[in-house]
């Protein structure tokens, strides 16, 4: 699996979905690495495989549907509903001003078990949310899979709020596993450890 991570690194790299440069991140606070998995709708077989390792992730985890954090997950979710079986909620992003005036499209039962399914985690405020519009619906949600865990506090507040998380990537590893290839040079890899210690997430008030 090791090895079929660091192929999907560099895959995930090449494709623009890890980018290298100063940027204004959602939460405000400038990053060195930037992780952008939209990019991945216009590269189906890694979209793909990507789904594939989040599966295995899965395989043992209890659930009777699959939810996708709006909007960069939900391919993701589609493709695992599809090769699983599994059948998909999708939440949106605005309560239905209309008809049904819902937050939740797709069939479900109150208590039944969610997974989540989640692009990245920094705070974890995004995919908290979607968590809290599932428990409000009645559904029990314990755990959610990611792509990257970018180690600055987010599964620690997720784990705080009784959600397991399980991530394809740390954002350790994936440097590590960029930085074997050849992708980062040394210099990046300090300066993107650097703002791992630098900025962390502990409390609710800050959460994206």
């Amino acid at each position: 699996m090791t090895s079929t991570l660091q192929d999907l690194a560099v895959q995930l790299f090449d494709a623009g979905a890890v980018r290298l440069e100063d940027i204004e991140a959602k939460v405000g606070r400038r990053t060195p690495i930037y992780f952008d998995l939209r990019v991945i709708v216009s590269h189906p077989k890694l979209m793909v495989a990507v789904s594939h390792q989040l599966e295995k992730l899965i395989k043992d985890v209890h659930h009777d549907m699959i939810c996708g954090v709006p909007y960069a997950a939900l391919p993701l979710a589609v493709v695992i509903s599809i090769n699983t079986d599994r059948p998909m909620i999708m939440k949106r992003k605005e309560t239905k001003l209309y008809a049904t005036k819902k937050l939740l499209e797709g069939v479900y039962e109150k208590n039944q078990t969610c997974l989540v399914v989640e692009d990245v985690v920094t705070s974890g405020g995004s995919l908290l949310e979607t968590v809290e519009t599932l428990r409000k619906e009645g559904l029990i949600v314990t755990h959610a899979v990611i792509v990257l865990e970018r180690e600055q506090g987010g599964a620690s507040v997720l784990e705080a709020n009784g959600i397991t998380v399980k991530s394809l990537f740390t954002l350790t590893n994936l440097v590590r596993m960029l930085h074997k290839a050849g992708r980062i040079d040394n210099d990046t890899v300090e300066l993107i450890f650097d703002h791992i210690k630098e900025c962390q997430f502990g409390t609710k008030d800050n959460l994206e």
